[in-house]
């Protein structure tokens, strides 16, 4: 969508999905947290989503990332695309995101630098919640949302332990977002830690709640 080199995100599911063009972004309504099987047409949305973002900001694409890119995990079913963008550009991809129905994060837990936008998206009969993380390219943000992302798909165990947090979680019903990311918290930092994807400050990973201080803004 700009002119700094990210990697694509293709992913073999995708291939063949038939988008419409004119697939309108709703209003984002927050719920409490339940965890869901996996569902394997997150992909196709996630993929028309980044098609149609692609098509206002043909630079560089944005990329699936988030359990729901994780083929066969189970979570919230929420869409998080990461967009790494050069700085100067992303005013511009905000207020194209704004264009295309994309809405404000109120109240904001980012900053303008680094803003996160949400909406609804309807694909195949299906209602999800999507979040479209901008994030400079050079923040070691990026590399961690990849990082463990890519790591969830390539190991098995690691899927199988996050999926089992999660549903240990909202065992007694759904949650509350700032309580369901509290209790993942410690675990999300020492598995970005033993993959080398921790520092001195805590990355944020497609965190949507605004209630959240700092060092809690972990992922979905």
């Amino acid at each position: 969508m700009h002119s700094v080199a990210v990697l694509t995100d293709a992913h073999p599911s995708d291939a063949g999905t038939t988008c419409p063009s004119d697939a309108p972004i709703g209003r984002y309504v927050r719920v409490p947290v339940e965890v869901h099987e996996a569902d394997p047409r997150s992909l196709e949305a996630a993929s028309c989503l980044i098609a149609l973002i692609a098509a206002k900001w043909p630079g560089t694409p944005a990329e699936h990332v988030g359990s729901s890119a994780v083929a066969g995990l189970a979570g919230k079913n929420t869409i998080d695309l990461l967009l790494a963008a050069d700085p100067a550009h992303i005013p511009a991809i905000t207020r194209i995101l704004l264009e295309l129905g994309f809405q404000p994060q109120l109240p904001a837990a980012f900053p303008a630098t680094r803003p996160m936008l949400w909406g609804a998206f309807r694909h195949r009969s299906t209602d999800y919640r999507v979040h479209v993380h901008v994030v400079p390219a050079s923040s070691p943000e990026v590399a961690a949302m990849r990082g463990f992302r890519d790591a969830l798909r390539a190991d098995p165990l690691l899927r199988r332990r996050y999926a089992a947090l999660k549903q240990a979680i909202v065992e007694g019903g759904p949650v509350d977002p700032v309580a369901f990311t509290k209790a993942k918290h410690d675990w999300i930092v020492a598995a970005l830690g033993q993959l080398g994807l921790g520092s001195h400050q805590q990355h944020q990973l497609y965190e949507d709640d605004p209630r959240l201080d700092q060092s809690h803004r972990l992922a979905s």
